[in-house]
Order: C-alpha cells, then sequence, then structure tokens
C-alpha cells in the first residue's frame, strides 16, 4: 500500500481547494534473494536426508551380521530359588537363517549377563573381568544352536542375601560391533523356608478356612496372599483369630482350580523380608 499526496496549485483570486489525498494499492513483490534462499535450503535438506541414508546402510553392512538373522535367549534353570543361592541361567544363540553365519567378536569374551531389580542393573557377570584383543569369528550353520551357562549368586555387596521378589534377567552375546540382547527372564527371590503345597478340595459357593499360626515367639505374624491364578474363582470372606491361630475364610463362587502363596511377615517388618511361604491349590466342584 502506497501512500500518494497530490499539491494542486491556485491563484490568490482563485478559490482555494482541499488538498487531494489518494491510496493507491502497490503490487507485492517478493525478493528474487529470499526465492533463492528457499531454493538452497530445499536442497541442503535433501542432501542430508540422502547422506544419513548412506551412512546408515553402509553402517549395518559394517555391522557383518544381521541382528534378525539370529535368535538370543535366556532360561532360568529353576523360576525360584531361596534368596541368598546361587541361580544359574542358559544362553542360547540360535541362527535362524537357511545359510551359514559367522558370528564375529573382538575379544575373547563371547557371553555376558545382567541382573535387574525395579529397572535397575544391580549385576553384570562381566564386572571386574578382562579379556584381551583376539578378533575372531565363529561360524554357525542354518538351525544350529550354542549355548552357555552363567551363575549369579543372589547376594548384596555385604554378602548378605537380597530382598525377596521378583528380578529380571537378560543375556548377551558380545558380537562384534555391538552386542545382541536376549529377551527378559524372571526369577523370584525366596524366604528361608518352604512349606510344600497343601491341596484342598471345597464345593462350590460353600465357605472354607485355611489355619495359619498367629505369632512366632511373642511376635504377631501378618500374613500376605498372592495368586499365582484365581480368574475370581475364590475371594476372601473374612479373618479371624483365635489365641495362637489365625483363619482365613474363603468363598469358592467359580468352578475350578485356585493357586495361591501365603507369606509370613512380623507386623512391623518390610513385605521384601518374609520369613515363611505356604502354597494352596483350591479345587473347586
Amino acid at each position: 500500500m502506497s501512500l500518494i499526496i497530490r499539491m494542486i496549485k491556485h491563484s490568490v483570486n482563485e478559490r482555494r481547494r482541499p488538498i487531494t489525498i489518494t491510496l493507491q494499492s502497490a503490487p507485492r513483490v517478493v525478493s528474487s534473494c529470499y526465492m533463492k534462499s528457499i531454493r538452497i535450503l530445499l536442497l541442503l535438506t535433501f542432501l542430508a536426508l540422502a547422506g544419513s541414508t548412506a551412512m546408515a546402510q553402509s553402517y549395518r553392512k559394517w555391522e557383518f551380521i544381521n541382528p534378525a538373522d539370529l535368535q538370543i535367549t535366556i532360561s532360568a534353570d529353576t523360576p525360584e530359588i531361596i534368596t541368598g543361592q546361587t541361580a544359574t541361567f542358559t544362553i542360547t544363540i540360535r541362527n535362524r537363517t537357511d545359510k551359514t553365519v559367522n558370528i564375529p567378536y573382538k575379544t575373547g569374551q563371547q557371553w555376558d549377563m545382567a541382573v535387574y531389580h525395579d529397572r535397575t542393573q544391580i549385576f553384570r557377570w562381566s564386572q571386574g573381568l578382562t579379556w584381551a584383543d583376539a578378533p575372531h569369528s565363529i561360524p554357525l550353520k542354518s538351525g544350529e544352536t550354542r549355548s552357555q551357562q552363567l551363575s549369579w549368586d543372589s547376594i548384596d555387596r555385604n554378602g548378605l542375601p537380597l530382598p525377596q521378589g521378583i528380578y529380571k534377567v537378560q543375556g548377551m552375546v558380545m558380537t562384534q560391533p555391538r552386542y545382541l540382547v536376549s529377551n527378559d527372564c524372571a526369577i523370584r527371590l525366596l524366604p528361608n523356608e518352604i512349606k510344600k503345597t497343601e491341596l484342598i478340595d471345597a464345593k462350590l459357593n460353600q465357605i472354607f478356612e485355611i489355619e495359619l499360626p498367629r505369632y512366632v515367639g511373642v511376635r504377631e505374624l501378618t500374613w500376605q496372599i498372592e495368586y499365582v491364578y484365581n480368574d475370581n474363582r475364590i475371594s476372601v470372606h473374612r479373618v479371624e483369630k483365635t489365641a495362637d491361630k489365625t483363619k482365613i475364610f474363603f468363598h469358592p463362587k467359580r468352578v475350578g482350580h485356585v493357586t495361591f502363596h501365603m507369606f509370613a511377615h512380623h507386623d512391623t517388618q518390610d513385605a521384601t523380608v518374609s520369613f515363611e511361604r505356604r502354597t494352596f491349590r483350591v479345587e473347586v466342584k
């Protein structure tokens, strides 16, 4: 938008005329320099994307193996141990292709393992160990597997048993240039005293009970229930306490089987420091 002011001259004897102000629209002109900057910016963006794609492709070729060609798994010899004991795990690598795959290693280390509690790594099998540089590769035929067993002592740095609960374990195959990680494996640390599973036959909609000790010495116990499998088949109806017993009454609501654990705690103790577990399997008919 431009502003045009027209001055109209007049003589002395002539009647004065007002100044005329006229507003006119001017065409919008885009600078050629601005358009050139846009073109250059687009060209640089295209070159950057092309370069990153090429780098990614070259990096994949440099990795020597395709991680999708191999299956890494880990399994525990037993899903539960008493806290403070040693757990053993088996790490397996399998060639899932129809051709031989050469697995490259940078050092003499081929395996590793990590243990996590509440997403925090508390143990690494290779910590404190060293291996000499020894680049080599091991061929793995189609469908062939290789396995290794690694152990973990469930104690802390002071040699005391770790808190009870569920821990997550991952196995690793230390390939070059980056290691491959297995699935997650869960293992549970249990209290020192484990009772045998008790079988209970129950009838539909007929209340049944279990009896548990109320005291250990002079200290009262708190019993915590944990269902392994329930599917709303039974529920706690009420709890009664006698001089030396805690009675828990259950209501069977659906036909089927239910398995649950009862953990004993001192009334003022942390839930991760139970000292006894009792297991019950109920058949509702």
